[in-house]
């Protein structure tokens, strides 16, 4: 039995698709649809963009979901018995399990951007990844940080 878990915000990298584009027509059509659909060539910030293009949300959650989607698609050896995703992920799920179209689901990604983008100014904030430490350690340095910096600190997401 195979599984497919499909990655959120946060896994993208600079030149992510851009090999799938160059060797594979039928990516290069869903590439080439995509940039269509969203009105501008997210293809030229994602194959030779900087990091920090590519970090911006209403960036990054396309990015992601092409990426994903697209790989998928040119794996036909790959037909998943199930599907899972990580937060932006379900999308990518949604569209390999054929639940939602591609184009519906980018369209939804990239409202669903957009609203984040917006968000995040308006409220400016930071993330981290604490790999390997214990949860209550996390707690502790979290309200430490917060009493010294009079702001809000604290672990959000437990894996």
């Amino acid at each position: 039995m195979k599984a497919c878990i499909f990655p959120g915000q946060g896994s993208q990298f600079p030149g992510m698709g851009k090999e799938l584009y160059e060797i594979n027509s039928s990516a290069k059509e869903l590439f080439e649809k995509a940039n269509a659909i969203l009105g501008f060539r997210i293809t030229d910030i994602m194959f030779n963009g900087t990091e920090e293009e590519l970090r911006q949300t209403k960036v990054t959650q396309p990015a992601i979901f092409l990426h994903s989607v697209i790989l998928a698609h040119t794996l036909p050896e790959i037909t998943p018995a199930m599907v899972a995703g990580h937060s932006l992920g379900e999308f990518s799920a949604l569209v390999v399990n054929q639940t939602l179209s591609f184009e519906d689901a980018l369209i939804l990604v990239s409202k669903r951007a957009l609203a984040m983008q917006v968000a995040c100014e308006t409220n400016p904030g930071t993330m981290a990844a604490v790999l390997g430490m214990e949860d209550q350690k996390v707690e502790e340095i979290c309200n430490t940080v917060q009493k010294e910096s009079n702001e809000i600190v604290v672990a959000a997401n437990y894996n």
